[in-house]
């Protein structure tokens, strides 16, 4: 596990962002907003921070955006990047052209292959090799390239599609994009199982990957408790569909978590923790996990109906919070299997 020993934790004891960060925060929120609404010129707007803004967190949420919009007016956006002579610009655009629908794609970079610069074609081959099988008739053609460097980048580029491979006749799971979620307009209903909360994560980049993890493990619902910051990109595009709740403090947590029927299993080292793979899970958790340095505050302990570590065997004493919540959330899982099968 992550933390040591229970001792009380105040939410006053994380420090606020600094201005940049905050900034590129409030930058992620407005490309978001943007897209969901889908005001007008919301796609060139995306184009231009996916692009062109160097923090992750505003730019990762573009990229998102970008693959839920129409594929032919977003890949049209995209493809003067391509032709750019900033290489950057091509480098970006190239990258984010393979994550867009393969057909659309290689209908509008057609023209280009007779018409784009040396550089254009060469980034060009490289968008056509990640987009796959559908890309294999336009590589055939640069076969024929008259630029003997473009020549090699396509029979490499063919070479690297014919060792892949096949793709999976199910493309209704995680072959899809984007990011593997299988759905652009909606998220299907998630059914009643549990829920995970955070108390003031330190690091961003953990409280992204506890998103992550909890969409993958079918969670209702991500609670985030305290400070609410955390590194969008690293969710992968799934706090898109999978609801997260920011909740003030601990008192307003275990609250409504009463009120929606919640138990509450504590992630934390202590005399009265049980080892995770010994726990007899309440019906519909609620698995809390505290901060990395602080653990969880003693409210949540005395609610807790179960507590429970990750015993560990090698020589560092802990987990990263991220990766012993995930653990928590597929053990959980599991005894739901082997209880129905009783």
């Amino acid at each position: 596990m992550t933390q040591p020993k229970a001792r009380t934790a105040d939410l006053d004891s994380i420090p606020d962002l600094d201005r940049d960060e905050q900034a590129a925060y409030d930058a992620g929120l407005e490309v978001r907003a943007d897209a969901e609404s889908r005001s007008p010129g919301w796609i060139e707007r995306t184009v231009k921070v996916a692009l062109n803004t160097n923090h992750g967190f505003p730019r990762g949420e573009a990229r998102i955006a970008l693959q839920l919009g129409p594929p032919d007016e977003v890949v049209a956006a995209l493809l003067p990047a391509l032709l750019s002579p900033n290489k950057r610009m091509r480098r970006r655009s190239m990258t984010l052209l393979p994550r867009l629908d393969p057909d659309e794609v290689c209908r509008q970079l057609d023209p280009v292959l007779e018409t784009g610069a040396r550089k254009s074609r060469r980034a060009a081959c490289v968008a056509l090799a990640a987009i796959g099988a559908p890309a294999e008739p336009l590589l055939k053609r640069l076969l024929e390239d008259s630029d003997e460097t473009i020549r090699n980048r396509a029979a490499r580029a063919l070479e690297a599609i014919a060792a892949r491979p096949p793709e999976a006749a199910d493309r209704t799971r995680s072959s899809v994009r984007p990011f593997g979620l299988p759905y652009r307009d909606a998220p299907p209903p998630r059914p009643r199982s549990f829920a995970v909360a955070a108390f003031n994560f330190s690091y961003g980049v953990n409280m992204g990957t506890l998103i992550r993890s909890a969409e993958a493990a079918g969670a209702e619902a991500v609670w985030i408790i305290g400070r609410d910051f955390y590194y969008r990109p690293s969710t992968k595009g799934t706090d898109w569909w999978l609801p997260v709740v920011t909740i003030e403090s601990p008192a307003a947590c275990l609250e409504l978590a009463h009120d929606q029927g919640f138990e509450i299993v504590a992630l934390q080292q202590g005399e009265e923790a049980r080892p995770i793979w010994e726990a007899e899970w309440p019906e519909r958790p609620l698995i809390v996990a505290g901060n990395e340095g602080d653990g969880l505050p003693q409210h949540f302990i005395d609610a807790a109906a179960l507590q429970l570590e990750l015993p560990v065997v090698g020589n560092i004493d802990s987990l990263n919070v991220a990766v012993a919540t995930s653990v928590a959330m597929f053990a959980f899982r599991g005894w739901q299997a082997r209880q129905s099968k009783r």
